[in-house]
């Protein structure tokens, strides 16, 4: 993983989040179709990420959020997620709980 492409994927979720925060009320008209164009854009943003690597971003992020006491933000970053797994952008817990695992227990044979 390069540098850049972490960063580029750190930038995209936290704009993503802060669409999906924005989204109290149902957007209509030109507001929907600018809506649907920025989220295709961010999600352009994260090809080349594997679902594993959005996944530890966006609970880093998450996990920021809830340090801060930040709820509005952690709720949109939870329904993002589930989005995510949804279309096989991001690992769902189960998936990602025994990535971590696995990589933990080689490290400590090593």
């Amino acid at each position: 993983m390069s540098l850049l492409s972490g960063l580029i994927r750190s930038y995209a979720l936290r704009k993503l989040t802060g669409m999906f925060e924005g989204f109290a009320e149902p957007a209509v008209g030109a507001q929907y179709r600018r809506n649907t164009q920025a989220i295709g854009h961010w999600l352009e943003q994260l090809q080349g990420s594997s679902p594993q690597q959005v996944t530890h971003t966006l609970f880093r992020q998450m996990e920021a959020a809830r340090r801060r006491g930040d709820t509005r933000r952690f709720n949109a970053q939870t329904v993002l997620l589930a989005l995510m797994v949804d279309s096989n952008r991001a690992q769902d817990l189960g998936t990602y709980s025994a990535v971590l695992r696995g990589a933990s227990a080689r490290q400590e044979g090593a």
